[in-house]
């Protein structure tokens, strides 16, 4: 791995608010039925660190195991070795009031919205239920309370939206009832994951500046997975990107210097591949050479090197 930048020193003085080390992440490939299972290496010796405020971009192409990395940081998915801490407590050793908050601090925006929302609850009771559950409203001042979230993430006039299921929204609202969701727990750090990739371009935009929004104003930590090099220099402009292959973080460090000094060969492919509007420059690029093909390696027949 190549690390190409250290955590500001104003950072590296607090705990973080993430911290992994050494993770190590196994899933099970069926063989047949009297075969053992083959044993898959999704995460490999995954080392890292978010801290509160901070805009982490996670990148890679679709199996490069961002999406499994996410769950392991929201708690859905247990790594079969190395450590997870939160807030320097490692998870395993909380205790039932430490986990609880520990589940609310951290959620997920989903790539489909559609999917993540369930089509039979309104937005009063999607959004309502968790935070009467939590306890973060009450009956009385429970749709005050959601309209201050439908607000937040600039679905107004909220009593067009209130009572509304989500086959009645567009892609766009869907997305933003998603991030109003995860903002009703009062969440310290959002796992954003392809959260436009489903929308249509026009929107994109006004989507991550809603989540750059809310990691400036509420001091939301963000982690950003993409494909996409291009959202991904828009929303982690000021943070710091963790490049993925095969399961491992191959390079790290503040964005725009990784981006602007490509190390590894994944990371110089992936640049090389973004196509440069202005022909002069394009025909100046040095072609990438590639060795066999430009598809994924199968993640049970690793190759050698990078």
């Amino acid at each position: 791995m190549t690390d190409k930048t250290n955590v500001n020193d104003k950072t590296d003085a607090k705990v973080p608010l993430v911290e992994l080390n050494n993770l190590e992440m196994n899933f099970y490939k069926s063989k047949g039925m009297f075969r053992k299972p083959q044993e898959l290496n999704a995460l490999h010796n995954i080392n890292l660190k978010i801290h509160n405020g901070e805009i982490v971009v996670v990148v890679g192409e679709s199996g490069s195991g961002k999406t499994t990395l996410a769950n392991v940081i929201a708690g859905l998915l247990t790594p079969v070795s190395g450590t997870y801490k939160f807030k320097g407590k490692e998870i395993h050793s909380m205790t039932k009031e430490e986990a609880n908050v520990y589940r609310s601090s951290i959620q997920v925006v989903q790539q489909d919205s559609y999917a993540a929302l369930n089509p039979m609850r309104t937005m009063i009771k999607s959004l309502g239920d968790p935070m009467l559950l939590k306890k973060y409203a009450t009956k009385d001042n429970l749709l005050e309370k959601v309209n201050e979230v439908l607000e937040a993430v600039d679905l107004t006039p909220t009593e067009h939206f209130i009572n509304k299921y989500p086959h009645q929204m567009s892609g766009g609202q869907r997305q933003r009832a998603l991030i109003a969701r995860a903002l009703s727990m009062n969440p310290e750090l959002i796992l954003a994951d392809e959260p436009v990739s489903m929308i249509d371009v026009s929107l994109r935009v006004s989507i991550l500046n809603l989540l750059a929004r809310l990691n400036e104003e509420r001091n939301i930590a963000i982690l950003y997975i993409t494909h996409d090099l291009a959202t991904a220099r828009y929303v982690g402009k000021n943070g710091r990107i963790a490049v993925m292959y095969l399961g491992e973080i191959v390079e790290t460090g503040d964005l725009q210097e990784v981006l602007s000094n490509p190390q590894h060969p994944y990371l110089r492919a992936l640049l090389t591949a973004v196509p440069i509007p202005n022909p002069r420059l394009s025909r100046k690029r040095k072609e990438l050479q590639l060795n066999a093909s430009s598809e994924l390696p199968d993640i049970s027949n690793m190759p050698s090197g990078c």
